[in-house]
């Protein structure tokens, strides 16, 4: 009997495709990301912490663990440049280090028993390869999703007073507002106030400026207006 295809499944094949990548070899770095297609972005503290985790059983975690450090190194040299020059700075100094990653997995991957707790590291991190790697095609990208994290912190330290949104649509809500009371946290606006002006502008508000109405860019755009009025 032929199994019908789901609509989810019909979906999945449609999606576009990642770029392709080799195991050896790291992706070549765009200059124009956002394109309008969400794509996914890796976390390597996410794939640094299962080779500490492996480092108190297999020593042969350290190379790894300080070749990832050394990503991090770059991170910093390059904190206080602008996205360009941040991103140039990374197809200098990270990608050959993301080529050192991938060899030393490669080489563990022949060696390692799959189960153990280095083989479940190696394995995520070549689950996520081509995910890790996009950070460097773009000098405003994380090379980590710490920073979101810490701001999901405020929900779930709130979670069992916050357990029933209503509905689906409910949460959907809730979850917009919360990204925007924190993305307000981030550029040091008060959210009553930029709540208050989005209320009363976003009827009469062009579409075509609606970017204008997200946090960082009402800052911009109409904070200083009304600081100097």
């Amino acid at each position: 009997m032929r199994r019908r295809r789901t609509n989810a499944t019909a979906r999945r094949r449609s999606w576009p495709p990642l770029l392709a990548t080799s195991r050896r070899t790291p992706i070549r770095a765009t200059t124009h990301l956002f394109t309008g297609r969400i794509r996914e972005i890796g976390c390597w503290a996410h794939a640094r912490r299962g080779f500490v985790e492996a480092l108190t059983t297999d020593v042969r975690a350290a190379l790894m663990v300080a070749l990832i450090q050394q990503l991090y190194q770059v991170e910093r040299a390059g904190a206080d440049l602008d996205a360009d020059a941040h991103r140039d700075l990374r197809h200098a100094e990270s990608m050959p280090l993301l080529v050192k990653i991938a060899a030393e997995r490669d080489q563990l991957a022949g060696t390692v028993l799959p189960k153990s707790p280095l083989g479940d590291a190696l394995r995520y991190l070549t689950n996520q390869w081509a995910a890790l790697q996009r950070f460097v095609e773009d000098g405003r990208l994380a090379i980590d999703n710490n920073r979101a994290e810490n701001q999901l912190r405020v929900v779930a330290l709130g979670r069992k007073n916050w357990l029933f949104a209503g509905s689906f649509e409910g949460a959907r809500r809730t979850a917009l507002l919360y990204s925007l009371v924190q993305s307000c946290a981030l550029v040091d606006v008060p959210p009553f106030d930029y709540f208050k002006d989005i209320l009363l502008r976003v009827a009469t508000h062009p579409q075509r400026l609606i970017g204008q109405l997200t946090p960082k860019a009402w800052a911009d755009t109409f904070g200083r207006r009304r600081a100097a009025a």
